[in-house]
């Protein structure tokens, strides 16, 4: 006998007397319970290699979960990863990160003005903190909200939240919404500067006028 060779030489196990059949619980299907935002979003993403705006930017994915969310922005290089030039943008689905989008086109934008991205954690943990806030409609003028665009520069990195009314009669919910921005970000010392679309659209130069200043 080879060692290590079983006794029995059957082709079947040996079986206990009496053996009774084994009760087994039927399977329970796992469920994935997906938590709703309040809206879909899109994620837009901008490489200048065209002199046509509209064929730098490209619309990546959407999502209307926090899951789906996590899914996609685990998923994809940080802005300090990102090559110079390079944009990303959510907004709210049906809003296209332009001016000229109609929805767009009577706001502005709170602007954040950093150093260069490239290998900066302050940078992406900026940005994570400003989606999460966005998304998640943590601020009383969510509705006002309509994305934000991180711009990736040789020269600096701007992080930009656009509102839908940039009336000085807003001016009370504009305000409102930026100082909240710095509290999400811990960014009490950073000036952030709001500007209205039609003035940065018609400005002089590379100066454009701030509506507000925080």
């Amino acid at each position: 006998m080879v060692e290590g060779e079983p006794v029995n030489q059957s082709d079947e196990l040996p079986k206990v007397e009496n053996e009774q059949p084994i009760e087994t619980e039927p399977a329970i299907a796992e469920l994935v319970v997906k938590h709703p935002l309040e809206n879909k979003w899109t994620l837009w993403f901008f490489e200048n290699k065209s002199k046509v705006w509209e064929e730098n930017i490209h619309e990546v994915a959407s999502f209307d979960t926090v899951e789906d969310f996590w899914c996609l922005f685990n998923h994809i290089k940080r802005p300090s990863q990102l090559s110079y030039q390079c944009d990303y943008n959510y907004f709210k689905n049906g809003i296209k990160p332009m001016w000229e989008d109609g929805k767009n086109s009577a706001g502005g934008r709170w602007l954040l003005q950093l150093p260069p991205a490239k290998n900066s954690q302050l940078v992406d943990e900026y940005w994570k903190n400003i989606i999460l806030s966005i998304i998640g409609e943590i601020y009383d003028q969510s509705s006002e909200i309509n994305g934000a665009i991180v711009n990736v520069r040789s020269k600096g990195t701007k992080i930009a939240v656009w509102t839908n009314n940039a009336s000085k009669d807003n001016g009370s919910n504009i305000m409102a919404i930026g100082r909240k921005i710095k509290e999400v970000l811990g960014a009490q010392n950073e000036k952030m500067v709001y500007e209205s679309h039609a003035d940065t659209a018609n400005k002089q130069g590379s100066f454009t006028k701030h509506a507000f200043m925080i």
